[in-house]
């Protein structure tokens, strides 16, 4: 199941964030993390092209590791403070302090999962109470202009910010699990800012495999969510959901997709935008989901201030 690990060194409440302008995050303290375990970003990232709802599935096993520790977490300490209001001269003895010290010393790394998916629309909770069985059916049966030998696509509802999203071949989905609390002064507007500066990074600083030279894509951010290549094309689409300060979903970026499956349609509810893609925008660079990848992950890693990424790469994972 494992492939090879590549360890890098140096470099109930929710909330859904999507459809304001990120420069909105007025931070002046660069971030970095304030506990041992946000040091280190693990990196997993699928070779094969999965699924949707089994990247969707890996992502929540994952979500709910972090949730449960803190969860556990929280009731001990209530449960100590309340020991203490009720016995003020009483003392834990050795053996049961060193038991509770070890399981608040057990936090959670922050974690990357990066994809290829299967051809699959997905919509976001604004659309969840309107979009209709006719729309979903011209998404399932749309037939795209260039790769027509890929499977049909899927619609999927997930719990993420904005409307219908596509994910499918060609393109790096990323999803960023971590606890904004583990870092200095990071809310989940600047959570989400950082993604789009990190994807801006990447497109810059990748390097095709027939070119000593970086990709130097010029990429911006806009009053818009997303990376946006001009005002009107975008490169890169963001949807986070955070729970109990826990982040999960995060960004796509269109590496060489069939961008038919986008521009048919009315994406994240922009009616005067069209997709573009790496493969568009440097028709000679020789670039792969895989490299984006690598390097999101490394320049969202310097930009929250993590000095280690951890790389694991996998076809698929049994939970």
């Amino acid at each position: 199941m494992w492939n090879s690990v590549l360890r890098i060194t140096s470099i109930q409440h929710a909330t859904i964030l999507r459809g304001y302008c990120t420069k909105t995050c007025y931070s002046q303290v660069k971030t970095y993390p304030v506990d041992d375990s946000a040091k280190v970003l693990r990196h997993l990232h699928f070779t094969e092209q999965l699924p949707f709802e089994r990247g969707l599935q890996m992502q929540e096993k994952f979500v709910k590791a972090q949730l449960d520790v803190k969860e556990l977490h929280s009731k001990i300490k209530k449960r100590l403070k309340k020991l203490q209001e009720e016995h003020p001269n009483g003392t834990l003895d050795e053996k049961e302090q060193e038991v509770i010290d070890r399981i608040l010393d057990v936090r959670l790394n922050p974690m990357v999962l990066t994809f290829e998916f299967q051809p699959t629309y997905t919509g976001g909770k604004r659309i969840k109470k309107t979009i209709t069985r006719e729309q979903i059916s011209r998404y399932e049966n749309f037939i795209p202009l260039i790769q027509k030998e890929n499977m049909k696509p899927k619609f999927v509802q997930v719990e993420r910010g904005g409307q219908v999203t596509f994910h499918g071949p060609g393109q790096l989905v990323a999803y960023i699990i971590l606890d904004l609390k583990t870092f200095k002064d990071f809310p989940a507007k600047c959570f989400v800012s950082s993604i789009e500066s990190a994807t801006i990074n990447a497109l810059a600083n990748t390097k095709p495999h027939n070119c000593q030279d970086s990709l130097r894509l010029q990429a911006k951010k806009t009053a818009e969510t997303g990376v946006w290549i001009t005002d009107s094309e975008k490169i890169a689409s963001l949807g986070v959901h955070v729970r109990r300060s826990v982040t999960s979903h995060g960004v796509a970026i269109n590496v060489c997709p069939d961008l038919s499956y986008m521009n048919q349609f009315e994406m994240c509810g922009l009616s005067n935008s069209l997709a573009t893609s790496i493969q568009e925008q440097k028709p000679e660079a020789d670039v792969t989901v895989n490299d984006v990848a690598n390097s999101f992950v490394d320049e969202l890693a310097k930009i929250v201030g993590i000095g280690t990424v951890e790389r694991t790469i996998i076809k698929d994972m049994e939970f």
